[in-house]
């Protein structure tokens, strides 16, 4: 993704990032303009999430990983999404 591209999905131009830097560099940058900062990975959920550890062949697990990547998506996400259309099935 070139720099312009990503300015318009945080919609913020380069003189509102030059402004900042400065404000930045001269220790006068107010953090509040842009909301809450929180350090780590954003939560994929609403509620507390728990790792689950599973067991797959290597077959599976390299077959799993090539389709997540055709799709677009990490493991994990794919893994998620397979789940939630297994559980909506059971509805």
């Amino acid at each position: 993704m070139d720099r312009k591209k990503m300015n318009e999905l945080l919609d913020v131009t380069e003189d509102q990032l030059d402004a900042w830097a400065e404000e930045y560099e001269k220790d006068t940058w107010n953090s509040s303009k842009l909301g809450k900062v929180v350090m780590g990975r954003p939560s994929i959920a609403n509620e507390e999430v728990r790792p689950v550890t599973v067991r797959l062949p290597i077959s599976q697990i390299v077959a799993l990983d090539e389709r997540a990547k055709i799709s677009g998506k990490t493991r994990s996400s794919a893994i998620r999404s397979a789940l939630d259309e297994w559980l909506l099935q059971a509805q």
